[in-house]
């Protein structure tokens, strides 16, 4: 009153602010959605489930930094904190076992996780395929993880509804939904599972290689992998049901096994068709079988037209390739072939296919390293592919490397560095 009186303002003392309420913990276990989840009312109940199964990855190298740790700091960045790539992934496991792409860990000497509570985690690849571009890592941390479960792609249809995760052009999580824009798609990327890539118009940018794409039960249905440069609204995806046939190989063996037939294929078109008087209309020809093979020991002969493995269609030489090279080694299949106008079925165990070219160690030398490339040797059916003796294959090119200023590229037109074709089985 004292103040009042006086027509002097008495301040109160200051409020002491509220804490901040520390960040709440994710979830651990398999992401389960809400019983009452409706996806036409919103699908931000989806998004919170499995959110804290989706992860960024960063990948970092040995190299010298772009300039001095002093002028670094000058512009406030820290030096010991520097990585040379981003990308995506999500937990499969609860033991913290991570999927992503290949090309998005291939040039890496040391990869973190981001959490989406902001936890960063050390993580080592356990295996690699380059090929269909898949890679499976483990987080080193005993923390308890969420996680979310493969689901079956086969099922899905066009227009159906899915919703891309990860960490778009580096902004941090983002989300995107759209549908199913196709199936079986053929974007020359990869040798096994090239005519099998989803399409999707949920909008996948550079920094989503390697995040789920999930269907509206929470369950990733594909692997965000590919963009075409220019386009709009226009993604792909590797399946679930081709990641998941390789996983027990890349966690036992830290590569896939794939099956091999032992003969060289040509895509039959209309002008082979008729200069050898096949009936059929689409084809794989098989233009030599090699020696002390499945083929061989099958019978199999040079002419012959592959119509079909294991019931399903073959139309090129890619389709023979990828049949073959995404069964086992001693998986017995049936192929339907014509021979001299008449269609027969040959039964044939599949051996391990060989390597093609000696590709380097998934993880680069430090010398590899410092250069900036990652390089495949060209085996002799690809060498002969381009019309070369010999050479080697540019798979990956780090950012911010001295190729990457002397505009050297991966041998990919896509948006993602993963290998070339071979045109062996």
């Amino acid at each position: 009153m004292l103040g009042l009186s006086l027509g002097i303002a008495i301040a109160a003392p200051p409020r002491a602010p509220d804490p901040v309420p520390p960040p709440e913990p994710a979830a651990v276990g398999r992401a389960v959605l809400p019983a009452d989840f409706d996806p036409s009312r919103s699908l931000s109940p989806l998004v919170k489930a499995v959110a804290p199964a989706v992860v960024t990855i960063e990948v970092g190298s040995d190299d010298d930094p772009p300039m001095p740790p002093e002028l670094l700091e000058m512009f406030g960045m820290d030096p010991h904190g520097l990585h040379s790539g981003e990308g995506s992934g999500f937990v499969i496991t609860p033991d913290g076992l991570v999927l992503t792409n290949h090309h998005v860990i291939a040039s890496a000497d040391h990869i973190t996780l981001v959490m989406s509570d902001g936890e960063r985690i050390s993580a080592r690849v356990l295996g690699g395929d380059a090929d269909l571009d898949v890679a499976l890592l483990q987080a080193e941390s005993s923390r308890a993880y969420t996680f979310v479960p493969l689901g079956d792609s086969d099922g899905l249809e066009v227009g159906d509804w899915v919703v891309a995760m990860g960490n778009g052009l580096g902004l941090g999580p983002t989300v995107t939904a759209g549908i199913v824009s196709g199936t079986g798609r053929r974007i020359g990327h990869g040798t096994f599972g090239p005519g099998a890539f989803l399409q999707t118009d949920a909008a996948i940018n550079q920094g989503n290689s390697g995040g789920p794409l999930f269907d509206l039960e929470g369950r990733v249905v594909g692997m965000s992998t590919a963009i075409i440069a220019g386009a709009n609204s226009v993604g792909f995806a590797i399946p679930s049901n081709l990641i998941g046939g390789i996983l027990d190989d890349l966690r036992t063996r830290g590569r896939v096994a794939r099956g091999y037939l032992g003969v060289q294929p040509q895509t039959l078109n209309e002008e082979l068709r008729l200069a050898l008087g096949v009936r059929a209309r689409a084809g794989a020809l098989v233009t030599s079988v090699t020696d002390d093979t499945p083929a061989a020991r099958s019978g199999m002969r040079t002419g012959d037209v592959v119509l079909e493995v294991d019931g399903r269609t073959i139309a090129t030489k890619s389709d023979l390739v990828s049949s073959i090279g995404n069964n086992q080694p001693g998986d017995e299949v049936e192929l339907t072939i014509e021979r001299d106008g008449k269609v027969s079925r040959l039964k044939v165990t599949l051996t391990e296919r060989p390597d093609p070219g000696g590709a380097v160690d998934l993880l680069p030398t430090s010398a590899t390293a410092r250069v900036g490339l990652s390089l495949s040797v060209l085996g002799d059916d690809e060498a002969a592919e381009h019309g070369v003796k010999d050479g080697v294959r540019v798979d990956a090119v780090r950012a911010a490397s001295p190729p990457r200023g002397a505009c050297a590229r991966a041998t990919s037109s896509w948006r993602s560095t993963a290998t070339r074709s071979t045109a062996s089985t």
